[in-house]
């Protein structure tokens, strides 16, 4: 006899899976900034040392500069404008 809850018999035990937050983690770029190059949300957060939250807050009041140009939906800065923004 298996077991039962509220009269029903219960077959398997289901698993929560760990729910994904979204944010994008930071990353190192692997390019120098005197290269010319892409970079990428991520390496800003490690360059800037600043969490996602503080990026996206940074760029609406211009603390940040807007993206250079968008992938599909991803955006990217060219490596000449994040050493400007670091020299400056």
């Amino acid at each position: 006899m298996g077991i039962t809850v509220n009269g029903k018999p219960i077959t398997a035990v289901t698993t929560h899976k760990k729910k994904r937050s979204g944010h994008t983690k930071a990353k190192a770029p692997t390019i120098s900034l005197d290269q010319p190059g892409r970079l990428r949300v991520g390496h800003l957060l490690s360059l800037c040392s600043i969490s996602h939250t503080k990026l996206y807050d940074g760029l609406k009041t211009g603390r940040y500069p807007k993206p250079d140009g968008y992938d599909g939906k991803m955006p990217y800065w060219r490596t000449e404008t994040i050493r400007q923004l670091l020299q400056g």
